[in-house]
Order: C-alpha cells, then structure tokens, then sequence
C-alpha cells in the first residue's frame, strides 16, 4: 500500500521528502501519519529498485552581485546583505532530495492499480484516488470485483447469531451498522460502474446488468 501511495503522487509530479510526506498524509485510506522513518526507507527501496529516482528540479542560489550605487559603503553593505541572503537559501535547500518516478515505476505503479485482489479496504481506497492511470476497462473492471467482494461481506453478515443461538443484541446493532456502510459503499460503486460502462459498451454489454444492490 505504501509503495502504492509513493509511486501514485510520485507520477504526478516529483517531490521532496517533505512535500512527498505531506501529502501522503492526506490521502484517503493512509489514515495515519506517515513518518520520516518509515518514508525515507521505503523511498531508498523504490529507489534501489529502479522504480523512482533523483531529479533535479531545485536550481542553485544565485551569486550575489554588488551593486553599484556609487557609495562605497553603501556597496559593502548591500554586498553583505546580498551574502547572507544567498547563505540562507543553500542552508534551507540542504536535505531536499527531489525524486522522481520511472518508467519502471510506472510499470509497477500500473501492477499495483490493476491488482486482482480487492479485499484491502485501504488500498482500495488509495487505487481508486490513482486510477486515472488506468483505461476504462480496466477502472470498470476494479469497480466491478470491489462490488463482487462487497456482496460477499453483505451477505456474511447477515443474521448474526451467538453460539448458543440467541441473538446477541449489541452484535446485531453492529452488523446492521457494517450492513448500512456496504450499502452506501454498493451504491457509490454503482454510479462508478455506470459511468465506466457507458464509456466501455462493448465491456458493458457483456457483464452482469445487477447492479442495483438488491439484497
């Protein structure tokens, strides 16, 4: 899931440590913050694997020039100014590794979205808010093995019962609560499915036309 995460902002743009770690935090289904520790790791991995790479895309602090007032000390003191101000840009840019996705990490990046294995609830999250790199068939065939899998939790759990065979009350309360998200869940997959479908005929025509959530 992290690698995931990394290549998917990563083919977006390139990205320093900093800025990279922002905005993993952010995504759906990371749900907790990501530190340095565990970023710059799997950062050195994809990168010892090909799949990202430095960039350079952070240009140089320019030389200071003096300026030419015609005063003497007036010059060195701008000059001086000029000095520190340039000191303090190459300080701040200390430690901004930029990287950069790969074509190879492209690849891996398409592997991960195209996973046949849907049961991950945060990863699904995490390829639906990348798959835009994905054709419509492909988008439409996730969205259709999510439904699939969906189903199958709905229909699990269903009459939950203890072992005894009494209902357990506070159980049931919880069900219906998971029971209730599903559905939200199905129907939000529904519109997906639809909009894919009407960009796929050929895809569409063939499938499974329930659609609707029917219990």
């Amino acid at each position: 899931m992290f690698d995931l995460a990394i290549l998917g902002l990563l083919d977006e743009t390139d990205l320093h440590g900093y800025e990279l770690r922002k905005r993993l935090g952010d995504l759906p289904g990371m749900g907790l913050a990501v530190s340095f520790g565990s970023l710059y790791p799997a950062l050195g991995r994809l990168e010892k694997a090909g799949h990202v790479k430095a960039v350079t895309s952070r240009p140089a602090a320019p030389a200071p020039t003096a300026p030419m007032s015609g005063s003497l000390v007036g010059e060195l003191a701008a000059f001086r100014a000029q000095l520190r101000q340039a000191s303090t840009a190459v300080r701040g840019s200390r430690g901004k590794k930029v990287y950069g996705i790969t074509d190879s990490g492209r690849k891996r990046l398409h592997e991960l979205l195209v996973d046949p294995d849907v049961a991950d609830d945060r990863s699904f999250a995490l390829r639906v808010a990348f798959c835009r790199n994905l054709s419509p068939a492909e988008r439409l065939e996730l969205f259709e093995r999510r439904r699939t899998e969906l189903v199958r939790r709905r229909d699990q759990r269903r009459n939950p019962a203890r072992a005894d065979g009494r209902v357990n009350t506070y159980l049931r309360s919880l069900v219906e609560r998971d029971t209730a998200a599903i559905a939200a869940d199905l129907a939000w997959l529904d519109r997906l499915i639809a909009e894919e479908r009407a960009t796929v005929p050929a895809a569409g025509a063939g499938a499974d036309t329930d659609t609707g959530g029917n219990p």
